[in-house]
């Protein structure tokens, strides 16, 4: 729980926008960001391990998601926020590619257009 605490202090530190959020609710320096973004792949690691212990243990899928049901669906959110944070890179990527076309765009027919 610890872990999946600190990824979700790291969500609502750094990538608040992303959330709604005009500002981030915990102020944390910029130099953390990095620990923040790898935290993601042992926190997975933890929960699906943790899961298949869990599966084994009990050995039926029905009793096993009545049972298990929260961490099952904490193990899918913690993929669907992270992807919010890669949607708003591809975001502001395929933003900046608009512009980069629509600027050369402009040269192109600026440079046709000085020819004639």
């Amino acid at each position: 729980m610890a872990v999946v605490l600190l990824f979700f202090i790291g969500i609502i530190s750094f990538e608040y926008k992303v959330i709604g959020l005009a500002e981030p609710l915990i102020s944390l320096p910029t130099e953390w960001k990095p620990f923040f973004d790898i935290l993601l792949w042992p926190l997975i690691i933890l929960l699906v391990s943790d899961l298949v212990i869990k599966y084994r243990k009990v050995n039926d899928p029905k009793k096993f998601v009545k049972k298990y049901w929260i961490d099952i669906v904490m193990l899918v959110l913690i993929p669907i926020f992270s992807a919010f944070k890669f949607l708003k890179i591809g975001v502001s990527l395929v933003k900046k590619l608009k512009t980069l076309k629509m600027g050369t765009k402009v040269i192109h027919k600026t440079r046709k257009s000085l020819k004639k």
